[in-house]
């Protein structure tokens, strides 16, 4: 991704590449050394068969680790994988990356690279540290918390329409870090499902605004007055992919969010303030739409080719499939598994 951004990137794609270098690398730094330690601590003579890297063995020694040193080994893990998701205030390196890389960069960066953030902290922090983390479990789901609301309100006042997109990832990315440290199944489902409804909306949007850039040369949301007009197909995906960002009724990414703010109610009633992010995040999109398609057209038509237009359709299907009728996906492989995993949780004593 250095490399992507480094070379094929915009005009300030040396500051994003570094950008994006030094924070990922330093947020893995982090989390290496909690692994080392961590190997350290579970590779006494307490422990037969010596030290071990391997997920199981340590999963059946951490419990029987002190708590305080679950505690550093989660919380330096925890560091390394918020980089990566990202979340509020370690997410600096995303807008920047997301505005100087290629459009085709940004769409690997939403959908795969952030996911191994939530992938790691469900997958690490998660299951194989319970008992620090039900002492965590407040800081995380408010840090969460925070990140939705913050992404949001950012990106009421971006003007660079990639910019804003990449605002919405840090929003979306919020859901779930709150979801996964609910420790739900509603909580976790959703965060889960978050990351694969996320990924499609808000790649289907990168890939729009890459392809609106290149035909009218800015992503400068107020110059780009009267695109319906020149552009009618391309605006109504991007109505679509809106809405779908939105967290409309009838995509995917409805049930995501409101699962977890379904676990999170669940947890505290004080999470309710979670309302607020999906307010904010319909009013900059309305605000971004509103200028882009309710303003006089200007210019000739400059319509997208048809296998462009085919691709962006190839992103908005499953999010509408699954939005309509998501069991296929949601019932039979995500909440089944959540269910095993916060089995094991709550055995151990986590919230």
């Amino acid at each position: 991704m250095f490399f992507f951004i480094g070379i094929w990137g915009g005009p300030r794609r040396k500051y994003a590449s570094l950008k994006f270098l030094i924070f990922t690398y330093s947020g893995s730094a982090v989390m290496l050394f909690g692994f080392l330690a961590l190997y350290a601590w579970t590779g006494t003579s307490a422990y037969p068969g010596g030290p071990s890297f391997d997920y199981d063995v340590l999963a059946a020694r951490i419990p029987n680790l002190a708590l305080p040193l679950q505690l550093v080994v989660a919380i330096t893990t925890f560091v390394g994988f918020a980089v990566k998701l990202p979340i509020f205030p370690l997410h600096t390196w995303l807008p920047d990356a997301h505005v100087e890389a290629p459009a085709p960069v940004s769409v690997l960066l939403a959908g795969l690279l952030l996911k191994m953030g939530g992938y790691g902290l469900i997958r690490y922090n998660l299951l194989l540290f319970p008992k620090a983390v039900s002492v965590l479990w407040p800081y995380f789901t408010t840090i969460g918390l925070i990140t939705m609301i913050y992404g949001a309100s950012v990106a009421l006042v971006a003007k660079d329409i990639k910019r804003m997109i990449a605002l919405t990832s840090v929003n979306h990315m919020g859901y779930v870090l709150l979801g996964a440290f609910t420790a739900t199944v509603a909580g976790v489902s959703g965060a889960v499902f978050q990351m694969f409804s996320h990924g499609l909306a808000v790649g289907m949007l990168f890939l729009m605004s890459g392809y609106i850039h290149d035909n009218t040369g800015t992503r400068n949301i107020d110059e780009l007055k009267g695109l319906r007009g020149k552009m009618p197909q391309t605006v109504t995906l991007l109505f679509l992919a809106s809405m779908a960002a939105m967290a409309v009724p009838g995509f995917a990414n409805f049930i995501s969010e409101y699962l977890v703010i379904q676990g999170a109610l669940s947890v505290s009633y004080l999470f309710a303030i979670a309302i607020v992010a999906p307010a904010l995040t319909v009013g900059y999109f309305l605000w971004m739409l509103r200028r882009v398609a309710m303003t006089p057209s200007i210019g000739p038509k400059n319509e997208l080719h048809l296998h462009s237009i085919l691709i962006l359709v190839a992103f908005l299907v499953p999010l509408l499939i699954f939005g309509v009728y998501p069991p296929p996906i949601l019932g039979s492989v995500i909440t089944p598994t959540v269910e095993k995993w916060v089995g094991t949780i709550v055995g151990l004593g986590a919230r």
